[in-house]
């Protein structure tokens, strides 16, 4: 979710920026991220850093923020609108008349249709609208068989569907019906392959390993990628250039491909006993080998893609790390022995998978034009804010720079040293450093009480060990081989899982275990200095207050005081929220106080880390307490709050952002601020999300951007499945939600098209 995660490069160095000409450069693509990153490595100054914002469009003005919010509004008013007319259909099923059960949903279809018609196919509401009546097609055949006793069976639904969506797509020539026509096609697919079979998860189970559809997926990338190839520079066939799908095509198709070699590795019986058709499953090695060879062709010299090559060595990675251990390496040494030279294994891994993915990127940095920290696509319409217009090149905003002050006339354009790793590749290379600390942690564990026997002062045992360990890793991180900063982050994770454990086998009171831990983290994170390790200590010490929090609660209940600690409880942990939120907003709005220093990827990684914390947190409160003790229920408590502390924050940043509107705007803005803060109280994980989204949008992360919206699809789900209303409730909340988003979009329409009007009147 977050751009500091886990560096290719060092957290600790800045790399050196040197001045070369224009034909000499060695730039990343024109984002604000990468804008961020060349001030705080001393190639642009602060003040110059925040007018290339305002020239290449990366800070939103107020038109900028009426057009997300009403795309926003627009996709959720259709999605609720959607689930609330299927719910009220399916609870009125019997009331209903076949003709009134058919015309609702008939209704959708149609005025979807001819909406987009009339706003043009190729507009944005035009295309949401004709995706609309794509998606609302499969519940009307549903319907349809339903009341007609057509005796069609599940698949038959979705292969209509799925003809029906392939016709809409060739139509609309848009990127988002043709991953709804891919969804709706698997879905087909597996179910007609298992017809057979008792369950439709049986139907899912064999699909996933068949060897048959592994080549479909490949046949649709390379189809897209001949498309797109064809399609050249044409406007009209602008949306063929979007990367986003063919990335998520190939990426399952990785994944599938990945998993199936590791069953066969592990337990060849299992896909031997699988579903067969034509291809005999030994077909899959070979196949994997020539998408291998022919895929690092293609995405090396044809059609540069960093992401493609950097999933593929990461399959690459995970296969042979299944081999190494299904051959047992190290493991006749001892399970002390072998978690140490497993350790050291996957650390020289990884640091060897960066050594190879930051060659690439040096290499492909001239043809990587598309590259950016985001991976969504310039032609999907919606998470645009990441990057610069297309109009403006570094070129074009050096010029402007220099006109207006900014830089000196004699200055030529900054070139890196060292290029700045996207988001998949610090994620990638970060899970082998959890990997590797993991993998110590159970080193030590056995060498302390296994192999040396501790049975006393245990505590002490690990801290006296943990320390030293942190210490190392602090030095590891700063150096400047790749395998010595890998190295150190683990031993870094390594140290402080340690501390903790140590921390609370000292203390007799949870509670006051995790205030200390807190402290602590605070305290070796700017002793770390290192962005990576920042961002988990931030998400870390979030949790750590809360859950302290929570076993204030938890501890005083044998006590006969729940209901007065109940209340401290509660007030605690929304106090803590509310600071977090101000402190997640004030970072936002001043967010210039520390560009241009050594300190600017430090306070991103707490910026993100915070947040990550908060939705981590809220996100275990709801899931934890399902089927889990009273114990590990305590999360509930720490995130009372959270909503409020999120609405809060979102105010602050709506009244920064309009304090120099005009009253009527800021009198509109902080009344809905009131509504929201209102509303937090019952829908606390909605707030959050929406938190996210305005923290996003100002700061033109469209990677924390995706995250917060899968989260939020995913938390109504959960909101709506687990509300204790009846079904006809559910139904009208669905509805009613969806008409009030459609209507908010309207009038952000209308307010934005006065907006203009009135510049267009004073230009």
């Amino acid at each position: 979710m977050n751009e500091v995660s886990a560096s290719a490069h060092s957290d600790t160095d800045i790399p050196v920026v040197e001045r070369a000409s224009a034909t000499e450069e060695l730039l990343p693509p024109l984002t604000r991220s990468s804008l961020s990153f060349l001030c705080d490595s001393g190639g642009i100054s602060p003040t110059a850093w925040s007018k290339a914002l305002d020239f290449c469009g990366f800070r939103p003005d107020g038109s900028a923020w009426l057009a997300y919010w009403r795309q926003v509004s627009i996709l959720g008013g259709v999605l609720f609108f959607l689930a609330g007319l299927i719910c009220f259909i399916a609870w009125n099923w019997g009331d209903m008349r076949p003709f009134q059960r058919m015309g609702l949903v008939g209704l959708v279809v149609a005025g979807g249709g001819i909406g987009a018609v009339i706003r043009g196919l190729d507009t944005r509401l035009g295309q949401a609208l004709l995706l609309t009546c794509g998606v609302a097609m499969g519940p009307m055949l549903a319907v349809f068989g339903q009341t007609y006793q057509t005796g069609a069976e599940l698949w038959e639904l979705f292969r209509v569907w799925t003809v029906l969506l392939v016709l809409l797509a060739i139509a609309g020539k848009q990127a988002g019906l043709w991953f709804a026509s891919w969804l709706s096609g698997n879905v087909f697919v597996a179910l007609w392959l298992g017809r057979s079979l008792s369950s439709p998860f049986d139907a899912f189970s064999q699909f996933f390993v068949l060897p048959e559809w592994l080549l479909v997926i490949a046949c649709a990338v390379a189809l897209w990628e001949w498309a797109a190839r064809r399609a050249g520079q044409k406007e009209s066939r602008a949306w063929l250039r979007s990367r986003w799908l063919p990335r998520l095509l190939f990426f399952d198709l990785i994944v599938r491909t990945t998993s199936y070699l590791i069953i066969t590795i592990f337990d060849a019986y299992y896909v031997a006993d699988g579903l067969v058709l034509w291809l005999p499953h030994q077909f899959v090695v070979l196949f994997a080998v020539i998408i291998a060879c022919l895929s690092c062709w293609w995405y090396r010299k044809k059609e540069p893609d960093l992401f493609m090559l950097a999933s593929l060595l990461g399959a690459g990675t995970v296969i042979l790390i299944a081999v190494l251990a299904k051959s047992e390496l190290f493991f006749d040494a001892g399970v002390v022995t072998a978690f140490l030279l497993w350790g050291l294994l996957i650390a020289g891994i990884t640091a060897g998978l960066a050594k190879i993915l930051l060659h690439l990127q040096r290499s492909m940095a001239v043809e990587q034009k598309s590259e950016a920290a985001t991976g969504f696509s310039n032609s999907s319409g919606f998470t645009v804010f990441g990057r610069a217009r297309p109009d403006v090149s570094w070129q074009a905003l050096w010029k402007n720079l220099q006109a207006h002050g900014a830089v000196q006339a004699e200055d030529s354009l900054p070139r890196l040293e060292e290029p700045i790793s996207p988001w998949y590749i610090r994620l990638l290379l970060s899970l082998g450093g959890w990997l590797t600390a993991l993998l110590f942690v159970c080193f030590l564990g056995f060498l302390l009480f296994a192999t040396l026997g501790i049975d006393s002062y245990e505590w002490l045992s690990i801290l006296v060990v943990s320390v030293p360990i942190l210490f190392v890793g602090r030095m590891l991180v700063a150096g400047n081989q790749i395998f010595s900063r890998h190295f150190g982050f683990a031993l870094s994770i390594t140290g402080s899982v340690g501390i903790a454990i140590s921390l609370f086998l000292t203390f007799d009171k949870p509670m006051l275990a995790c205030f200390a831990l807190a402290v602590l983290l605070v305290g070796i994170s700017i002793f770390m200095r290192a962005a990576a390790y920042t961002f988990l200590a931030a998400a870390s010490i979030c949790g750590c207050v809360a859950i302290g929090i929570s076993f204030l609660l938890y501890e005083g209940l044998g006590d006969g005081l729940s209901a007065h600690l109940v209340s401290i409880a509660v007030n605690l942990s929304t106090l803590w929220w509310i600071l977090v939120g101000l402190g997640l907003a004030y970072f936002c709005m001043r967010e210039g106080k520390w560009r241009g220093s050594s300190r600017g990827p430090i306070a991103d990684a707490w910026f993100f880390g915070a947040y990550a914390g908060m939705l981590l947190f809220q996100i275990a409160a709801l899931g934890l307490p399902y089927g889990l003790n009273h114990f590990l229920s305590i999360p509930v408590i720490g995130a009372a709050g959270i909503g409020l502390g999120a609405a809060v924050g979102t105010a602050c940043v709506a009244f920064f952002l309009t304090r120099k509107r005009s009253w009527q705007v800021r009198a509109a803005v902080m009344i809905g601020m009131v509504i929201f803060i209102v509303l937090s109280r019952y829908q606390p994980g909605a707030t959050l999300a929406v938190f996210g989204l305005v923290l996003a949008r100002q700061l033109g992360n469209a990677v924390m951007q995706g995250f917060v919206l899968a989260y939020l699809l995913a938390y109504m789900i959960f909101y709506y499945y687990n509300l204790a209303v009846p079904f006809s409730m559910k139904s009208a909340y669905l509805t009613i939600t969806g008409v009030l988003l459609l209507l908010l979009a309207l009038i952000l329409q209308i307010w934005k098209t006065k907006m203009s009007k009135q510049e267009a009147s004073h230009a």
